[in-house]
């Protein structure tokens, strides 16, 4: 499955925009519950996955806007997955907050981007997922620095590791002992915290199953073929969700029945916006 990948033009449009205010954190690469809950929008009796918006590293949208499209499609619980560390070039991983540079991790920001958004979501109720990146970065050490910063906010619920952008051990891949260490640094912050992975790439690519561990698909091109390969990953982890309406993908967004048709055990639908 073709992913968007990190091209001249948006590194080019995003060194651009860093030169306003609130703007998105450098050169950029496209992708697309309360803290304490798995609380789930119910239809009757039926219960529902949890729906939001994806945003990757964008902060030239008001905080407001994206809570606003968060409850478009998931209501009044309506989430939105934030990226917080995102891949760039030459296997760095940009904060949008200020850093000193640090191994591969930078920032090129005199100000925190994420804390107004994270501030303006809480306030609305808006459950938050925070994403990192990792690239050539430990994936832990960015855990402690992302959640040190931000682990107060009582809506968030974990944090999502993109596989794609996971370059250290096994690039792309996760041992089930990476998985228990990524686990446990989490739960040290908050102990019901979740640990989401992503990746387009089939079962082999993840650990095994897991209490906390929610399994994040975000393959692109024909619905059927998403959802086909969807529901073939969902059938080997207890709690999944998928990432739908990216600007490829034909049609651009499938529907929540056809994806909880495709995997039953549907937790999270995560759309993207991008325009």
């Amino acid at each position: 499955m073709i992913k968007k990948q990190l091209g001249t033009l948006f590194l080019v449009t995003c060194l651009i925009l860093t030169t306003v205010p609130a703007v998105l954190g450098g050169s950029s690469i496209n992708k697309t519950e309360g803290a304490n809950s798995d609380t789930q929008r119910s239809t009757g009796t039926e219960k529902m996955p949890l729906e939001g918006a994806w945003n990757n590293c964008d902060f030239s949208k008001p905080a407001a806007q994206w809570s606003a499209d968060a409850r478009k499609f998931g209501g009044e619980h309506g989430i939105v997955d934030l990226v917080v560390t995102q891949a760039h070039e030459n296997k760095l991983a940009y904060v949008p907050f200020p850093f000193e540079k640090q191994g591969y991790i930078y920032s090129s920001d005199e100000t925190d981007k994420v804390e107004p958004y994270l501030d303006t979501f809480e306030k609305d109720g808006r459950k938050v997922i925070l994403s990192i990146q990792p690239n050539g970065a430990d994936a832990s050490e960015l855990m402690d620095i992302i959640l040190s910063k931000y682990g107060h906010h009582k809506n968030i619920i974990g944090i999502n590791v993109d596989m794609e952008w996971k370059l250290t051990g096994s690039p792309n891949h996760l041992s089930d002992k990476e998985r228990d260490v990524w686990l446990d640094k989490i739960h040290s912050y908050n102990p019901e915290y979740k640990l989401f992975l992503t990746n387009f790439k089939d079962y082999t690519y993840f650990p095994h199953d897991a209490k906390d561990l929610v399994i994040l698909y975000d393959g692109q091109g024909s619905q059927n073929d998403i959802l086909k390969e969807y529901g073939i990953l969902a059938s080997h982890f207890s709690s999944v969700g998928l990432y739908t309406g990216y600007d490829e993908d034909t049609p651009r967004t499938a529907s929540s029945n056809s994806i909880v048709a495709a995997a039953p055990n549907t937790k999270y639908i995560l759309h993207s916006i991008d325009d």
